[in-house]
């Protein structure tokens, strides 16, 4: 069925004559890449804009070199803007291009305000041929069903994981530790929550659970649980030389094989809390609300903040 339903997208998306939005993807995190593009497709749906991505300045490299083709890629001579939020002087350029000349619409300004804004959050979304019927958590998980649609390369990385391990993680506490850039530094964006306050949400909640699975970018976390709370089990696919992610370090990553093997990496994380009996985690993180999506917020649970839309 869902098959379908992007065949309808794809047919949808082209109908829409009157108005495009070239929509750039870029060296941002991949789920907030991610999150934020979702939003922009609904967008686009209710306003009746034909959308299409820009990825050549993207975080993990070209679009469909993860997924299936879904969206039309724009190969133009002039990008857009890598940046959505920051004015730059050279920006009239493009804007004057594809706003006045191209009949474009433009993400900056306008369309993102209005994307993410309380007015289009509390709106109720019915599209049956695209399998859409409800408010924006619901209108939004569809969106990313619709788009996540890997490739074949893509799901055989992703979900690269024995039986054995499988049956763990269906067992656990899924867990989402931030580390790195986001907690500390100029980019800090959330708060530090020690591995104590994790543990007691899971015992509070469920006090059987007896196993965790920890998706963290800092091997210390992983050290830090088994030190403190030796009694539970835990399984982990960060590797011992990780010490934090830090965005700008990964934006200056030459090499296309690594740069794909850290998308990879996030990927099997998100599949990793998608499927466990619990999670845990802190909706600030981009990946803690794309998995609660995912998840239909069964079994759900956030250290900081409630879920929101972007």
């Amino acid at each position: 069925m869902i098959n379908q339903y992007r065949e309808a997208y794809k047919k949808l998306n082209s109908s829409y004559r009157k108005d495009e939005l070239i929509y750039p993807l870029t060296n941002r995190g991949f789920f907030s890449e991610i999150n934020n593009l979702a939003l922009a497709v609904l967008y686009c749906i209710e306003n009746k804009i034909c959308l299409k991505i820009y990825s050549k300045n993207w975080v993990g490299g070209r679009w469909n070199e993860y997924f299936n083709p879904l969206f039309t890629e724009y190969n133009g001579i002039v990008p857009l803007p890598a940046d959505l939020f920051v004015k730059r002087r050279k920006d009239s350029f493009y804007i004057f291009y594809h706003k006045y000349l191209m009949n474009r619409k433009m993400i900056q300004g306008e369309i993102w305000n209005q994307m993410s804004s309380k007015p289009f959050f509390e709106k109720h979304f019915d599209y049956p041929e695209l399998g859409i019927k409800g408010g924006i958590f619901e209108a939004k998980k569809q969106i990313l069903n619709l788009i996540l649609d890997y490739n074949k390369k893509t799901a055989q990385e992703v979900f690269s994981i024995n039986n054995i391990d499988l049956d763990f993680v269906k067992t656990s506490c899924g867990i989402h530790v931030r580390r790195g850039d986001k907690i500390r530094g100029k980019s800090k964006e959330a708060d530090l929550f020690e591995i104590e306050s994790y543990v007691n949400k899971i015992l509070e909640v469920n006090s059987d659970i007896k196993k965790i699975t920890i998706c963290t970018d800092d091997y210390g976390v992983i050290k830090d649980f088994k030190e403190k709370y030796p009694e539970f089990s835990y399984l982990s696919l960060c590797e011992p030389n990780r010490i934090g992610y830090f965005q700008k370090e990964y934006n200056k990553i030459e090499s296309e094989v690594k740069k794909r093997a850290e998308v990879i990496n996030v990927l099997k994380d998100a599949n990793l809390l998608i499927n466990s009996k619990m999670f845990v985690g802190t909706y600030s993180s981009n990946i803690a609300r794309f998995v609660a999506l995912m998840r239909d917020d069964k079994n759900c649970y956030s250290l900081d903040i409630d879920w929101t839309p972007s």
